[in-house]
């Protein structure tokens, strides 16, 4: 018998023949067997039929728990392995929240009183009161020893409880001050859809993805809050950075089409370029979205135009990419 009662829904989703890479059951976890009041709403159970029996063996049931690939061939011993599972990570009395990999390793943190705290096999106890903080002192802490030669090493993941899936961030927040950790955006995915977690101290805000347009929901959240613990002295001082390719795909697609652009020369390796960054509209923000060398997007926002402007020259000129001030210009694209 297992600690964590285990029951199933069926997902009106699946389809053997049409959609057989969508789970075909939602477990539902009771885990008050583990003194965790928290039920587990949606582990994604997923089947296949095998083209050549092993043995007994014909089918395959299997899921993920905390990055695992747990599979069995029928539901009741993979529940049992489900339940072995939580047994290695449950500690006290609770899941962990996030973990945090290093080379081929990952580790389990945990969230006790108003502290996140964790360790290592060997080592010593790392507490903070915020995750941002918890990432930037682990990463330190693994460059000294040697495990990492820079920050970008260590991977840091959020453990939903909705399905105990891992999930890694889809950009961060930063402030212009380097004494404020960047803060992790982590996209969860829920029954009702896609949504953008930003974990902040002790809070940790949210909203719904919303075709893209989520993230600036999440913006102003996030900036109202540095700007009243007085992180930051100015709302849009707060910029969205590390998009990837594919995920700004995800932000631009839900977006009106750009109305201006910010129009400057740029410095690439001696060799000087003309560089247009378009600027959208959304609601009553101003963003320009501007790519670097890696392919990573910066977003910049204000509630003016000209505010916007300076914001992205001030950046630009901060590391050398522009060699004078207030050579960023916008453009109007209103068609005639």
């Amino acid at each position: 018998m297992t600690t964590a009662n285990i029951t199933y829904r069926k997902n009106p989703a699946y389809s053997e023949s049409k959609t057989p890479d969508k789970p075909r059951l939602f477990a539902d976890l009771d885990l008050s067997g583990y003194s965790i009041k928290e039920a587990v709403k949606s582990v994604p159970i997923y089947y296949k039929k095998l083209s050549k029996p092993v043995g007994p063996v014909r089918v395959v049931y299997s899921t993920r728990i905390a990055g695992l690939l747990l599979e069995s061939g029928n539901l009741t011993r993979l529940e049992e392995i489900i339940d072995n599972t939580l047994k290695h990570i449950v500690r006290f009395e609770r899941l962990p929240e996030y973990f945090f990999g290093v080379s081929d390793r990952a580790y389990p943190i945990y969230r006790l009183q108003d502290e996140i705290t964790t360790r290592y096999p060997g080592g010593p106890v790392f507490s903070t009161p915020d995750i941002a903080g918890l990432r930037v002192w682990l990463a330190d802490h693994f460059k000294v020893v040697g495990r990492i030669q820079n920050r970008r090493e260590m991977s840091l993941l959020f453990l939903s409880t909705d399905d105990l899936q891992l999930y890694a961030p889809f950009c961060i927040m930063r402030t212009p001050d380097e004494a404020v950790p960047d803060i992790p955006i982590f996209p969860v995915k829920k029954e009702d859809g896609w949504y953008l977690l930003a974990p902040v101290g002790n809070t940790t805000f949210s909203s719904a993805f919303s075709g893209g347009k989520g993230i600036f929901s999440l913006y102003s959240q996030v900036a109202d809050n540095l700007l009243k613990t007085k992180q930051v002295s100015e709302l849009y001082e707060v910029t969205i950075r590390k998009l990837e390719a594919d995920s700004w795909k995800a932000v631009e697609t839900g977006l009106p089409e750009a109305k201006y652009e910010l129009v400057y020369e740029r410095d690439y390796d001696g060799e000087i370029r003309k560089v247009k960054n378009p600027v959208y509209c959304v609601g009553s923000y101003y963003i320009a979205a501007r790519v670097n060398r890696l392919g990573r997007y910066t977003l910049y926002v204000s509630s003016e135009l000209d505010d916007l402007c300076q914001r992205v020259d001030d950046d630009l000129y901060s590391y050398g990419a522009i060699k004078e001030k207030n050579t960023v210009k916008s453009v109007s694209l209103k068609k005639a």
